[in-house]
């Protein structure tokens, strides 16, 4: 009896280290099961144990929609591990390799949170910290005005998170100028409300939280968005082992002649000189 009690939990050993395998599809597991998983590991702050299911989903399920989520999700992990590096070198070759153009303002997105992070991780440093708004709020300003997209979610997050940026550097005018708009291009996202607290006071840059009750509420509908999707990628990506070349890539399309908000918000965000 005790010999077969031993031998099933070599068993059960056995297969949980095969699951882990890549190209071993895990059985009763699905794309969205391994990614809610992984979500839940990285809320508990398990962020080795998210990055390491987040790796099996691309290796079983490499066309799967949700390839470009799992990795997002890899680089806050890896953000959360404080591998900065590697952090930065993947999501800058997600940018890269993205062929799925409705993506791109969440990849700027992440993008502009990791230098809105440094600028917590070098305290003390006026210049450091300065330059790494800067970078944050320029690449909110690209989530914003790119142009193959119509993710309003992501922009309108972009455009409040950029506004926030201005006001934490002393530049309170274009911070209240794009607070305002939010409120005005964006007025069915939670981010409008949170805009319209910090009008009150622009100079307060403490962080707002959205509630339930600003997600329930909606003041505009929201464009439909298009059913033809791009392909995606059939080819999994694996963890970054150290920093390429990633300042010399070339980064997609950012700027449009006719940006998907009106004209004067590329002159209430200007480029950074």
């Amino acid at each position: 009896m005790l010999r077969k009690f031993w031998i099933g939990i070599i068993l059960l050993m056995f297969i949980f280290g095969c699951s882990s395998k890549e190209g071993i599809v895990l059985e009763d597991e699905t794309p969205e099961s391994l990614f809610q998983k992984a979500k839940i590991e990285y809320d508990n702050k398990n962020f080795q144990r998210s990055i390491q299911i987040s790796q099996m989903l691309l290796d079983n399920f490499p066309t799967t929609d949700l390839h470009i989520d799992a990795q997002l999700l890899m680089a806050k992990s890896l953000g959360g591990e404080e591998k900065f590096e590697d952090q930065f070198d993947l999501l800058l070759r997600i940018l890269k390799e993205n062929i799925i153009p409705e993506r791109v303002p969440q990849i700027y997105m992440q993008i502009g949170e990791y230098y809105e992070h440094a600028a917590v991780w070098n305290p003390g440093n006026i210049t450091s910290d300065t330059l790494d708004l800067k970078e944050a709020s320029n690449y909110y300003r690209k989530a914003v005005f790119y142009p193959n997209s119509d993710d309003r979610a992501t922009k309108a997050a972009a455009l409040y998170r950029a506004a926030l940026m201005n006001a934490k550097m002393g530049k309170l005018d274009i911070a209240k100028k794009a607070y305002a708009e939010v409120i005005d291009s964006y007025p069915e996202s939670p981010y409008s409300n949170l805009a319209r607290t910090k009008l009150l006071d622009p100079s307060n840059t403490e962080e707002l939280v959205i509630t339930p009750e600003m997600m329930a509420q909606k003041t505009a509908e929201q464009p439909p968005v298009s059913e033809e999707q791009p392909s995606v990628a059939e080819e999994s990506a694996a963890l970054p082992q150290a920093v390429s070349d990633s300042l010399n890539i070339e980064l997609p399309a950012d700027e449009s002649d006719q940006p998907v908000i009106i004209d004067t918000t590329q002159t209430i965000l200007p480029d950074s000189e």
